[in-house]
């Protein structure tokens, strides 16, 4: 698939829907909206908090789930300076608000280390995201450990 948005895609039984997405560090970004058996989830790869919210929630709200990143992650990399002290994906209150304007039943945090091990220099995320997503999701926030699955049927 093209890094651009564009119609659904069938792929047995899932419908697939590429979505705009930006990200903090300038790289063309999708997010995807993927329908099965009336169950409807949005994946936010390394989006951060942009205008496109809006334009997703009209065209697909409401979600059973939403795959949000939640590690608020500040980037200091060679090739883009001045570094941004600015998060280049969603931070757990951003992520929180992107859910609410989803509409999803459940905001699922991705791509964080709940216990923060040593990264490498340049990469911050913040300080206990999953806590955090709990203060600002509340009843939607929802954590998955590695291996647990997620029942959108009850």
């Amino acid at each position: 698939m093209s890094s651009t948005p564009g119609p659904p895609r069938d792929i047995g039984p899932f419908r697939i829907t590429a979505v705009p997405a930006v990200d903090g560090l300038g790289n063309p970004q999708l997010n995807w909206v993927v329908d099965a058996e009336g169950q409807r989830v949005f994946h936010g790869g390394d989006t951060m908090f942009h205008g496109y919210w809006w334009l997703i929630a009209r065209r697909f709200s409401p979600f059973d789930a939403a795959l949000l990143p939640a590690n608020g992650a500040v980037v200091e990399a060679p090739h883009l300076q001045p570094p941004s002290p600015l998060p280049a994906a969603l931070d757990p209150r951003q992520a929180a608000a992107a859910a609410e304007i989803l509409d999803a039943r459940y905001a699922v945090p991705i791509h964080y280390e709940p216990k923060q091990p040593d990264k490498i220099a340049g990469y911050v995320e913040v300080h206990d995201p999953e806590d955090v997503l709990r203060t600002y999701a509340g009843r939607r926030a929802h954590m998955l450990t590695v291996g647990k699955w997620l029942d959108l049927t009850s």
